[in-house]
């Protein structure tokens, strides 16, 4: 069957995706052993049910009429404690064949290239006073969508891969990308997800009236300069306000992108409780983008070492969404406990080079001996290597000094 929705929070679910195929036992197993009550599957895109429900299920047809809802018995307390996470699943349902992900990449490539284009003319017309006109940007915004239900990787990939001088423009096209892709996660309504695409894509369409010679600069910024930096969102929402058929997630997404949920943020100093999810998803996807991107005052990091940064940021994002937006990714950050095939622990030290989602492990213990190993790095990207099966917690395992431990690990100090 083919897994819709699983209809709880990622704090109740043990997968990595809310919509998958179920293909072999250990998956139905791991559904039937969690706290998740009821889950939609879709006939169209798997085997349905087939029949009458039986006394472990209870069936209702919605609309689509494809899309039914299963409920299971609640599970006996012997089976109540959550699993550990499995990333199998996000492994599976990742993997286009070598041809299709050949097509698909030349596809992303095409919307890629037509979108620098698109925005960069977006841009100049803002810089000139002119409205913008969104609706101009609703087939690319479409394109950007398409790309992501077929694949996340691919076009996220591709996006990362500007150059500096291509960052202004490309910026907002992953933004863009990186928006629909968390909203899918976050399983926000479907009419929604155009509008949140959007969103990302104007995001940043204040900083066309941003000097160049600030924009571009190499160096520190002077205080008058971070202040003209700082008025780019009011800018933008003005010009947006301006202009006609903006949603007012775009709006609010422009004015509030670089506020955080500690209230030291930038134009409103707005906290928490006054914060939008859309606000809340925007700031992550922004940030995130910038971390990893070429820009003229900074090297890029890896997708990991920017998740890694991110997450030990007191009071700046919604953890609970960016625990979701790093779901959504696939990249396992830099520290992450994990088990491998072969019953060993390893903790993730960095990224494939061939697969931004295929993490970089150290394996350092045994299960089946439960007793340090010699630490060996694995590449899990690379054809026929170790497979990561699930992110486990460091007191199931006794590490209570896990910090101290995950450090001498990721400097080889053992």
């Amino acid at each position: 069957m083919f897994i819709d929705s699983l209809e709880c929070s990622w704090l109740e679910s043990p997968f990595w995706r809310s919509r998958f195929p179920i293909t072999d036992a250990e998956q139905l197993e791991t559904l039937l052993s969690s706290d998740v009550y009821w889950v939609q599957i879709d006939d169209s895109k798997g085997k349905g049910l087939p029949g009458p429900s039986s006394p472990q299920s209870q069936v209702r047809v919605e609309t689509p009429t494809h899309v039914k809802t299963v409920t299971k018995a609640a599970p006996s307390p012997a089976v109540q404690k959550r699993p550990a996470i499995s990333v199998m699943e996000r492994q599976e349902i990742k993997r286009l064949s070598p041809r299709e992900r050949a097509a698909e990449m030349r596809r992303a490539s095409t919307t890629i290239k037509r979108s620098r284009e698109d925005v960069m003319t977006l841009f100049e017309d803002a810089r000139l006073g002119n409205s913008v006109k969104s609706e101009k940007m609703a087939p690319l915004v479409e394109r950007i969508s398409n790309s992501v239900d077929i694949d996340p990787s691919v076009i996220l990939n591709m996006a990362r891969l500007k150059t500096k001088d291509e960052y202004t423009y490309l910026h907002s096209v992953a933004v863009c990308a990186l928006m629909i892709n968390l909203g899918r996660k976050l399983r926000l309504p479907e009419a929604q997800i155009h509008d949140i695409g959007m969103a990302g894509m104007l995001h940043d369409v204040g900083k066309t009236s941003i000097p160049d010679s600030i924009l571009l600069k190499p160096g520190k910024l002077e205080d008058a300069e971070w202040t003209t930096v700082r008025d780019h969102p009011q800018r933008g929402h003005d010009i947006l306000s301006a202009s006609e058929g903006v949603s007012d997630i775009a709006l609010e997404v422009c004015l509030r992108h670089h506020e955080k949920m500690d209230g030291t943020g930038y134009p409103g100093k707005m906290e928490a409780d006054d914060l939008s999810i859309f606000t809340r998803m925007s700031s992550i996807c922004d940030v995130y983008d910038a971390l990893t991107s070429q820009r003229p005052y900074n090297v890029p990091l890896s997708a990991s070492q920017a998740l890694a940064k991110m997450q030990s940021w007191s009071g700046h994002f919604d953890q609970l969404i960016l625990r979701d937006f790093v779901d959504s990714l696939g990249i396992l950050p830099v520290g992450t406990l994990v088990k491998l095939d072969h019953n060993e622990l390893a903790i993730v030290i960095g990224e494939s080079p061939t697969d931004f989602a295929a993490p970089i492990v150290r394996s350092f213990h045994s299960m089946d001996k439960d007793r340090a190993i010699a630490p060996q790095d694995i590449d899990t990207g690379r054809k026929k290597s170790r497979k990561v099966l699930s992110i486990e917690d460091p007191e199931d395992w006794n590490f209570s000094d896990w910090s101290n431990l995950s450090a001498k690990l990721l400097t080889k100090q053992m």
